[in-house]
């Protein structure tokens, strides 16, 4: 599924940028690719030029916006996009040819920065990944170190180039639809969004936080939590649903689990961080308060209170 929202695009682009920034300042701006024979060098790139026996000529150059660098004694800047590290070693053999008679010149690119993606979000190791190779989505969640226990069902792959368009992409989709194992492009990034959760909270046996990475509905939750404890007010479970993305606006619902059990069709599919309070009968509250008192009296005229 292909989405197009630049206020949507902006947001995540923002969150990502900003665990990438934090990973850089921990690792490093340097990326080493596993295998860069068949990178293309590009603007931002980092050159290390030697030539046998002429240590003068040792030069560390970074190829400028336009994808040229400047050597000594070369007159004119040689445009080296697009370029392997093997092609533009031939041509500053040639070039050189000119002040030395068959130079022997090698070639290492230090830093990679003109293809890049990153990865970022529920991920063991955010971070930028330099395009070295053909890299796929699986190849580059691999790269990350896999998921992390908190990774949500769905992967979001932005693309920024030719234009901002997002990708939907299912976890379990991924795993058997190949074609959904998208190539990886030039200035992509990939978001993995925490998963949901819902609450269940009042006159259950084990309230708690659960995590919603699958299609959940109302009475499974209640299981999930251990059932209902006794004396439940089951015709008046509250629904409590954040009705905008800030999540600052809810609605609270009241539902008929009676009505549900006899009709499971009216079950209700949750949807993340809903809230569900299952209350207490007010006569078992009352008939609790009085058996309390009541023992308390006793207790009291047996001296109990004393022996304390």
């Amino acid at each position: 599924m292909k989405l197009r929202s630049n206020t949507t695009i902006g947001a995540i682009l923002l969150m990502v940028m900003t665990c990438l920034i934090a990973q850089a300042q921990v690792a490093g701006s340097a990326v080493a690719p596993a295998d860069g024979r068949n990178y293309r060098i590009g603007p931002g790139d980092v050159l290390l030029v030697e030539v046998a026996g002429e240590p003068d000529l040792k030069r560390k150059v970074k190829v400028s916006e336009l994808g040229t660098i400047r050597m000594p004694y070369i007159d004119a800047d040689l445009n080296v996009a697009g370029l392997s590290e093997h092609e533009v070693a031939g041509l500053l053999r040639e070039k050189m040819t000119v002040i030395l008679k068959d130079p022997q010149v090698t070639l290492f690119i230090e830093e990679y920065h003109a293809r890049m993606a990153s990865i970022a979000g529920e991920v063991r190791e955010p971070k930028q990944v330099a395009l070295t190779r053909e890299i796929r989505l699986y190849d580059l969640i691999s790269l990350a170190g896999g998921l992390t226990d908190k990774a949500g069902n769905v992967i979001q792959l932005i693309h920024t180039r030719p234009e901002d368009s997002i990708e939907v992409i299912d976890v379990r989709d991924l795993v058997r639809r190949p074609d959904l194992n998208r190539v990886i492009r030039d200035g992509d990034f990939v978001n993995v969004p925490e998963t949901g959760v819902f609450y269940v909270t009042g006159n259950v046996t084990k309230p708690g936080v659960f995590p919603l990475k699958e299609t959940v509905k109302l009475t499974q939750a209640i299981a999930m939590a251990g059932g209902l404890s006794q004396d439940s007010k089951k015709k008046e479970i509250h629904l409590i649903r954040a009705t905008d993305p800030t999540q600052t606006a809810t609605t609270d619902n009241l539902v008929n689990l009676v009505e549900i059990e006899k009709d499971p069709s009216k079950d209700i599919i949750l949807k993340p961080y809903d809230v569900i309070m299952v209350p207490e009968s007010t006569r078992s509250k009352q008939a609790r308060s009085i058996v309390q008192a009541f023992a308390g009296g006793i207790a009291s005229a047996l001296g109990w209170g004393i022996l304390r």
